[in-house]
């Protein structure tokens, strides 16, 4: 799994392990990733930029050798510079395009001859609210990640009925990626950080930010056996905060 040492990546990886998976851990930090594969039963770890040209292959190839072939790939990546259009910068734009469009795509282009081979396989991508709904404060997010979920569509035609692919849309969920961007906000802002928490959390009807766990549940049934007529869907995770269907 992409963009597993941390936050929702992390949570996923290790419910995926408790269902029985073996999975792999991968992230850029070396050796937060072999801790974290320590401790789930018969996990790998590969260490890796999917950023830098080639790295996606590399670590995909890695992880389909290490644990004898690949079911399943969940495809995480990092977040682009909060901000509006008219704020973020053309040095923004390809950073963020860079960070997480492109790499999505070159490591779905490398899963895919191991996903076909098993028959079954599933293919999955954590984006973002903005993908269903405006989001000014992240704008670029709305743009290279709604690519990835219009690859998505694409690919769940191309590939049936062997590889079932769907994309997971999360609300605002209690992570360290979370404190960031409302940090960040608030810098833009002239505000305090608390004060944008305060205000996202109004903002969600269940009145509370979603714990890591809630979107693995989630995750791990499209991997699963129960979600076998699942394919090309967009499934929002977000306590009821998009307003519209």
């Amino acid at each position: 799994m992409f963009g597993s040492t941390a936050g929702l990546g992390r949570a996923t990886a290790e419910t995926l392990a408790s269902e029985g998976a073996r999975v792999a851990i991968s992230g850029r930090r070396a050796e937060l990733a072999a801790e974290i594969a320590a401790a789930l039963p018969g996990a790998v770890a590969v260490a890796g930029d999917i950023t830098v040209a080639g790295e996606p292959a590399r670590i995909v190839d890695e992880v389909a050798a290490g644990l004898g072939g690949l079911d399943i790939c969940v495809v995480n990546t990092s977040g682009g510079t909060p901000g509006g259009m008219i704020e973020v910068s053309a040095e923004d734009e390809v950073a963020a395009y860079e960070r997480m469009l492109l790499p999505a795509l070159a490591a779905t282009r490398a899963a895919i001859p191991h996903l076909r081979a098993g028959g079954d396989g599933r293919l999955l991508y954590i984006t973002a609210r903005s993908v269903v709904e405006a989001s000014p404060e992240l704008a670029l997010s709305g743009v290279f990640r709604s690519g990835v979920a219009a690859a998505a569509r694409s690919l769940a035609i191309e590939l049936a009925p062997d590889v079932l692919v769907n994309v997971v849309v999360p609300g605002q969920f209690d992570t360290g990626a979370l404190a960031r961007a409302q940090a960040a906000r608030a810098a833009a802002e002239g505000t305090t950080p608390e004060a944008v928490r305060d205000r996202h959390r109004a903002s969600i009807p269940m009145g509370r930010f979603g714990h890591a766990s809630e979107l693995a549940d989630v995750i791990v049934f499209l991997c699963s056996a129960r979600a076998s007529f699942v394919t090309g869907s967009v499934v929002r995770v977000d306590g009821g905060a998009v307003i519209g269907y």
